[in-house]
């Protein structure tokens, strides 16, 4: 007997394409598609399962616990989103083919649709089909009303009971509220995030993090789960603490309900409380902060996570002390490098054990990454394009 299961189901659809194209063109629209959902596809990384293609959207889920913050499934959405536009830049500036396929790749879109409900997983050939009323509803959303009365054309749907479970109720405060009327469901109340401002933001934001040649001290780790589920342990403030050696950690400053640029981490130790000031925020990849001066000394530390075969690699880097005096600042760097060294190695340790606890008790859902064929990549593109 199937077991039903709770979690968030996520469809990522890909629009502009199917209703311009010449039988001429075909060949140019599939390689763009097939790039497209190649993209997606691996964006959908654990805690996100993928369920099956459907033409030009990517359907995954999550089992109810996987996303720790959620926080981190609004910005991995994000980071998708920021990245499909990069593809799309990078499409329009290596052709000069002039077709309507390659002439109308600006012109493609994102939209993301994301609700929490029950669902039941029925394998089916190469795929596993998601079968429920939740799984109905989160379909028939995708035909709706947003652009009409919201001219918006990329965006992302939450439903309301989405941003209950996932806790994002100060995010969604900046998002439009938006109310869909279902067929023999009735009123759906929906928050809408519009993809636009999200990808102006990002072009026309700086880096600031410290490089490997930069680094005075480094520190590396591999853990077992994926990066996705990684960002959780490395930026909650429950996590946070372990990795400064601290009894406690809380963070303040949150713009919109999020943490990130801005937003500062207390991590109390046993006489006096350090602060940890973000200056720059990449999730699910990096972030980077400061600590109080000392001495007029102040450096900047990152924290960067990196794919392995078995998981992720953490490595923390500080970066070159700056401000106050000379002297001091090499005096220090020689005093606490080794020190740094030894403590940081420590924490990164503590927090390994952590992880392996709550993976033996069952606190991380740690799916496996789902392999799409490439015949069912093909199939999509033939559905998505009307090709017989």
């Amino acid at each position: 007997m199937a077991t039903t299961s709770r979690g968030i189901l996520l469809i990522s659809d890909i629009t502009g394409y199917t209703e311009f194209l010449g039988s001429s063109e075909l060949e140019h629209a599939q390689d763009s598609l097939r790039s497209l959902l190649k993209l997606l596809i691996d964006h959908t990384n654990p805690p996100l399962t993928i369920s099956r293609l459907e033409g030009d959207s990517v359907i995954s889920y999550s089992l109810e616990g996987s996303f720790r913050q959620g926080q981190t499934i609004v910005e991995m959405i994000e980071r998708t989103y920021v990245d499909f536009r990069h593809a799309l830049e990078t499409m329009v500036l290596n052709t000069t083919c002039t077709c309507n396929a390659c002439r109308n790749i600006p012109n493609l879109d994102l939209k993301f649709f994301v609700h929490y409900g029950s669902f039941v997983l029925e394998p089916l050939h190469s795929y596993t089909e998601l079968i429920g009323t939740d799984v109905n509803l989160v379909h028939r959303l995708t035909k709706n009303s947003v652009a009409e009365k919201t001219d918006t054309k990329a965006y992302v749907l939450y439903t309301q009971v989405a941003v209950d479970k996932l806790g994002i109720h100060e995010i969604a405060q900046s998002m439009t509220k938006h109310v869909e009327t279902v067929e023999s469901i009735g009123d759906v109340h929906v928050y809408v995030q519009d993809m636009h401002p999200v990808w102006e933001e990002e072009r026309s934001r700086s880096t600031m993090s410290v490089q490997p040649g930069d680094a005075v001290v480094t520190i590396e780790k591999d853990f077992p789960v994926s990066p996705l589920i990684m960002w959780d342990f490395v930026t909650g403030p429950e996590y946070k603490a372990i990795i400064a050696g601290s009894k406690t950690a809380r963070v303040d400053y949150k713009g919109n309900g999020r943490i990130g640029e801005g937003a500062i981490y207390y991590c109390a130790h046993n006489a006096s409380t350090a602060r940890h000031m973000i200056a720059d925020w990449r999730p699910p990849d990096e972030y980077s902060y400061t600590t109080d001066p000392f001495l007029g000394i102040n450096s900047l530390t990152t924290i960067r996570l990196s794919p392995t075969a078995e998981g992720t690699r953490v490595s923390i880097l500080v970066g070159e002390p700056t401000g106050g005096l000379w002297i001091v600042r090499m005096t220090l760097r020689l005093v606490l490098r080794p020190v740094l060294l030894r403590g940081l190695a420590k924490n990164l340790q503590n927090l390994h054990q952590r992880i392996e606890v709550e993976l033996e008790e069952g606190g991380v859902v740690q799916p496996f990454a789902a392999s799409v064929p490439a015949e069912e990549v093909g199939k999509a593109i033939r559905e998505s394009l009307n090709i017989q």
